[in-house]
């Protein structure tokens, strides 16, 4: 905020910070507003969580999982601990990537993979975890023959949103840099609550391939059952919950924020009897890291104890994915005999 305050439009392009340019464009346009900075910044968050409501709203809509009504799910994405205190108290922007995550998911039960893959370019354009929906957007894809076009649009989209700074003086290597920037993390877990709390001796260096090997492997792992069976939106939501989830907890250098988008999802599921411990383990989970960050609290245990649960809902939700499989595939036997 000093730096727009004091520089003016010309401060798009500097190099102050590390996150991309839709974020900084609006903090510069909060910059205008005749607030204390801090009212300013958590202003720009708060309209993140408008956003991610309605979009919550809107995937409920289409979806309409267990009788959930959109405006309840919109007033309780609103409240679950993560999205109040992400925003409110801790002046961050998850619910704009998120939102547009929801949306993407949203269009993508409606078959209309163009609105799908743009709004994964727009998420991805605020920031870089939007990648871990990336495997559910691209199996579907691939599963339904959608046209690549969409894909290469929504790179371009990207492309859109995040090279603006060129026109205020930053160089290309650096507007196109942020994101190997923000991926310089020493640890091998950053205050996530992940498997890798478990390995505490480990650095990045020494764990990362085996981690991104790991990653991939049960990722294709979730993709098997996907694939194998017939599509339908319950299954495509699963799968994407599936690897929201399966991201931050088994890729390295987490951070605390990075379960955001599947504390968010998981909430199609509370009128689910087989799922609905997962968005309670979840936004559970998240609250117990965001007071551990807030206190200043390093204790291991609690954030063991946390990652040991997430493993309990990521099995929920891959026995979940097992279970649909192999419901479906009885379901088509009397129509094969």
């Amino acid at each position: 905020m000093q730096e727009y305050r004091t520089q003016g439009v010309a401060a798009l392009g500097g190099e102050f910070s590390n996150y991309n340019f839709p974020y900084l464009f609006l903090l510069y346009a909060a910059s205008l507003l005749p607030v204390e900075p801090l009212y300013a910044i958590k202003f720009v968050s708060l309209i993140g969580d408008v956003l991610l409501a309605v979009s919550m709203a809107h995937l409920v809509r289409q979806y309409r999982p267990y009788g959930l009504e959109p405006a309840t799910a919109a007033v309780v994405t609103l409240f679950i601990p993560t999205v109040l205190l992400n925003a409110a108290m801790w002046g961050q922007c998850d619910s704009f990537y998120t939102a547009f995550l929801v949306l993407s998911l949203s269009y993508l039960l409606r078959n209309d993979a163009r609105r799908a893959w743009l709004f994964w370019g727009v998420a991805f354009a605020f920031k870089l975890q939007s990648v871990f929906f990336l495997p559910a957007l691209v199996l579907v894809s691939l599963r339904n023959r959608f046209n690549l076009m969409s894909s290469i649009l929504a790179v371009g989209l990207w492309a859109m949103l995040s090279l603006p700074p060129m026109l205020f003086g930053r160089s290309l290597g650096s507007t196109l840099g942020i994101y190997v920037k923000q991926s310089g993390e020493d640890r091998l877990v950053a205050g996530a609550a992940n498997i890798y709390e478990w390995l505490p001796g480990v650095t990045a260096a020494e764990g990362r391939i085996p981690a991104l090997i790991v990653c991939s492997a049960v990722l294709l792992g979730i993709a098997f059952p996907y694939w194998r069976a017939p599509d339908s939106p319950e299954r495509r939501v699963l799968l994407a919950a599936c690897v929201l989830a399966v991201c931050p907890f088994l890729l390295p250098q987490m951070h605390d924020r990075y379960f955001f988008a599947a504390e968010v999802v998981s909430l199609v599921f509370i009128g689910n009897r087989s799922l609905r411990l997962v968005p309670v383990i979840f936004s559970g989970t998240g609250l117990l890291v965001y007071v551990l960050y807030f206190s200043g609290n390093r204790y291991i245990w609690p954030l063991l104890i946390a990652s040991a649960l997430q493993a309990v809902a990521l099995v929920l939700l891959m026995h979940e994915l097992m279970i649909k499989r192999r419901a479906t595939k009885r379901n088509l036997l009397p129509i094969i005999q």
